[in-house]
């Protein structure tokens, strides 16, 4: 059965062997990466920032949006720029890595860039939405929208949906989004029905899963960048979640992101066929359920 959305490889899903504490760039070739993802069904991919300027050095972005193309990769995520709010010395190394996902996402017509406040210290929701809303304005002159990435509260300063909500809505940014992952959702108690009560249509949204258990981890940060499950191996309501973002009116693709040491190890055909293959059987049996549901209502 084919599934009824279009499915995004996030990058951590589809990196091989990188390593979000170690080498962070993908080491397999980008033609036979894209064509593996291609081969395993997904029509999104993302690629990561280290990973982004390495290929704008070897290939150059005009070849690679040439090999997304040839193979059917409709849907570019590109991410993750964290310190754009800061006034320190941190700030400039962000602005390099601002500067590379601005020109990457209007060089590949990326559907967004990815962003979050991971060990954020020194700005609170006034600056963050000042400073939310001026990258708004610099991705919209490029063509592209920017989500915030709503974390848990040992890694952000902004951890609840209504935190998130305010930044963005008072960005005012028609461009500027959130990006829920079910997982943060999970471990900051946000419930399917918070969404559908907060989030409006007026909000832009990135929507990526993952599975897990529900008991809190013993080690937060490890659980986050080794631990995550593909769809359906864990005790994650993926349905319920996925038919709370729809009935906003979400009609993108899903990602799926996976962090997993294990992963890591397989060959990366065997990872994107499998990532692709249960985070397909998840998605198809929630739409079709969610559609189920509307039509007894309707």
């Amino acid at each position: 059965m084919s599934t009824p959305v279009d499915l995004l490889g996030s990058y951590w899903t589809l990196a091989g062997a990188a390593d979000p504490m170690g080498e962070q760039r993908c080491l397999h070739d980008l033609r036979e990466r894209i064509a593996i993802a291609a081969r395993a069904g997904f029509t999104g991919m993302g690629f990561w920032h280290a990973d982004l300027a390495e290929i704008r050095r070897t290939r150059g972005f005009a070849e690679m949006r040439r090999l997304l193309e040839d193979h059917g990769i409709r849907h570019v995520e590109v991410e993750w720029l964290l310190d754009w709010y800061c006034t320190d010395a941190r700030r400039a190394a962000s602005d390099a890595t601002r500067e590379l996902l601005l020109e990457a996402a209007e060089q590949l017509g990326a559907h967004h860039i990815k962003i979050g406040d991971l060990h954020n210290d020194c700005a609170e929701v006034p600056r963050l939405t000042e400073e939310f809303a001026l990258l708004c304005r610099q991705a919209a002159e490029r063509g592209t929208r920017v989500l915030f990435e709503m974390l848990p509260r040992p890694f952000s300063r902004a951890p609840s949906l209504d935190a998130v909500l305010a930044i963005v809505r008072g960005a005012g940014a028609a461009n500027g989004g959130i990006m829920l992952d079910n997982l943060h959702l999970v471990r900051t108690g946000t419930t399917p029905e918070a969404i559908v009560r907060k989030i409006g249509r007026d909000v832009m949204l990135g929507v990526e899963i993952n599975d897990g258990f529900l008991a809190s981890p013993s080690r937060f940060e490890d659980s986050v960048i080794n631990k995550r499950l593909l769809p359906g191996d864990g005790e994650f309501d993926i349905a319920a979640f996925l038919a709370a973002v729809w009935s906003t009116g979400y009609e993108g693709p899903i990602g799926v992101e996976v962090l997993n040491e294990y992963i890591r190890r397989w060959p990366l055909e065997v990872a994107a066929r499998e990532a692709f293959a249960k985070t397909q059987r998840v998605v198809s049996a929630a739409h079709a359920a969610f559609s189920a549901r509307r039509a007894r209502a309707s």
